[in-house]
C-alpha cells in the first residue's frame, strides 16, 4: 500500500491539469482566428445557388424567355451575398473561410448560430421556408448553447479549484474530500455537455442537409471538440475516483517533528516506553529521533523521595569495611581505596581513632539520634565495666 501511495497522490493532480488544458482548448478555439478547424457543425456555401424572388413567376419567366430579357433575377450565391466558402460553427463564436484567410466573430457565452441571418438566407427566395422540423432542431441549439458555454466554464473552474484543494488533503482530510466532490461535479458536467453537444449538433446537421441541399447548402459534423470533451470527461471521472478512494481510505503520514506525551514516557505510535529501550529480546531498535539526545526524554532521580543510606562497618583484621545500601545498588568499599580519598570532616568524633564514615542523619538535617552512640553503644564501659 505505500508503494501506491505516491501515484494515488500524483495521478489525480495529472489528470485534472490534462482534463483542465483540454477543456481550455474547446473554450478558446476561434480566439483571435485560431483553431477554426475544431468545429462541432460545418457548412458548406460554395455550391449556393438559390432561386431569386421572381423565378416563381410564369408569366416573367415567358416574358424573359420571348423577350430574351432577364426579367425574374439571376440566383443567388455565396458570392452575390457576399458568403465566405465555409462556415465552422464552434463553441462561442463562428468562423469565416474566405479564400484570403478565416475569420471569427467575437467569442462570448451563449453564441447562437442562425442560418437566415449568418449564411443572409432571408434575403433570398428562402425567406420564410424553413420547415418546423428545422426551426425545432435551431430552437434546442439556442438552448443547449448557453448549457454548454456555461457547463465547460464551470468545469474548467471546479478541476483548477481541485488540485489545490489535494495539496492540502496531506494535513486536512476535509480537503481530500473537497477535491473528490469538486472533480466529481466536473465530470458530471463533462458528460453532460459532451453528449447534448453530440445529441445537439448531430440533429442540427440532419435538419440543415434535409431543407437546404436543394439549394446547394450542406452540412457535416465535427468530430474534434467532441473527442476532446469526452477525453476531458475520462480523465475527470479517473481522478474523482482516485481522490474518492484516497478520501474513504486515507493514510496517516507522519509529519513534522515527533512530541514526547510526558517525561519518562514513550512518544511512538504504540507508547512504549523510552527507559525499556534494549531490555527485551524484542525491543526495536531507536529511530532517528531517540538517538538525537534533545528529542530523548530526560531521566531524573527525584532524591528527595529516596530512603536514607544505611550503613554498616566490620573490622576484618586491619581493614574496615564500609557497606553503603542504597535503592541503586550495593557496592563495597575497603578502606584506603583511591575513589574514596580524603579525609572524612566527621573522623575521630567520638570513636577510634581514624575511623570514618557516614554520619547518620535524615535528609531533614536533623540528628535524630548520637552519631558517636551508632558506632560505639559502649563508650561508656570505662567508668563501670566488667
Amino acid at each position: 500500500m505505500a508503494a501506491r501511495q505516491p501515484l494515488l497522490n500524483f495521478l489525480p493532480l495529472v489528470f485534472s491539469l490534462l482534463s483542465f488544458g483540454l477543456i481550455l482548448v474547446i473554450l478558446l478555439a476561434g480566439t483571435n482566428n485560431a483553431l477554426p478547424n475544431l468545429y462541432y457543425l460545418k457548412t458548406d456555401t460554395s455550391s449556393l445557388s438559390i432561386p431569386s424572388k421572381l423565378s416563381s413567376s410564369t408569366f416573367l419567366a415567358d416574358l424573359s424567355a420571348v423577350s430574351g430579357g432577364d426579367f425574374t433575377g439571376s440566383p443567388a450565391t455565396a458570392s452575390s451575398l457576399g458568403l465566405a466558402e465555409s462556415y465552422t460553427l464552434l463553441l462561442l463564436t463562428s468562423c469565416g473561410h474566405f479564400p484570403t484567410g478565416v475569420v471569427c466573430d467575437k467569442p462570448h457565452v451563449g453564441f447562437s448560430f442562425d442560418p437566415a441571418s449568418h449564411l443572409k438566407l432571408d434575403s433570398t427566395s428562402l425567406q420564410g421556408t424553413f420547415p418546423p422540423a428545422l426551426i425545432s432542431a435551431l430552437s434546442s441549439y439556442h438552448r443547449t448553447s448557453d448549457f454548454l458555454g456555461v457547463g465547460y466554464i464551470i468545469s474548467a473552474a471546479l478541476l483548477a479549484l481541485a488540485p489545490i484543494a489535494g495539496f492540502l488533503s496531506g494535513r486536512h482530510r476535509w480537503a481530500g474530500v473537497t477535491a473528490a466532490i469538486l472533480v466529481s461535479l466536473a465530470s458530471i458536467l463533462l458528460f453532460a455537455s459532451t453528449v447534448a453537444a453530440v445529441v445537439t449538433f448531430r440533429s442540427l446537421n440532419t435538419q440543415i442537409n434535409s431543407a437546404f441541399n436543394s439549394s446547394g447548402l450542406r452540412s457535416e459534423t465535427g468530430a474534434g471538440p467532441v473527442a476532446l470533451g469526452f477525453v476531458a470527461f475520462i480523465l475527470a471521472l479517473l481522478a474523482s475516483v482516485i481522490l474518492v478512494i484516497r478520501a474513504r481510505n486515507p493514510v496517516a503520514a507522519v509529519r513534522g517533528r515527533v512530541v514526547a506525551h510526558s517525561i519518562g514516557t514513550g512518544y511512538d505510535s504504540k507508547s512504549t516506553n523510552v527507559g525499556a529501550e534494549g531490555t527485551d529480546a524484542g525491543a526495536t531498535k531507536p529511530g532517528l529521533w531517540r538517538r538525537v539526545p534533545t528529542w530523548t526524554s530526560h531521566r531524573y532521580v527525584q532524591v528527595e523521595k529516596q530512603p536514607a543510606l544505611l550503613k554498616t562497618s566490620t573490622a576484618v583484621g586491619s581493614l574496615e569495611g564500609v557497606v553503603v545500601t542504597s535503592p541503586a545498588g550495593t557496592r563495597t568499599r575497603v578502606e584506603g581505596e583511591d575513589d574514596w580519598a580524603g579525609d572524612d570532616e566527621y573522623s575521630g568524633t567520638g570513636g577510634k581513632a581514624g575511623q570514618k564514615g557516614i554520619p547518620m542523619l535524615s535528609l531533614g538535617n536533623k540528628r535524630e539520634r548520637d552519631v558517636g552512640s551508632a558506632y560505639e553503644p559502649y563508650s561508656g564501659g570505662s567508668h563501670g565495666g566488667v
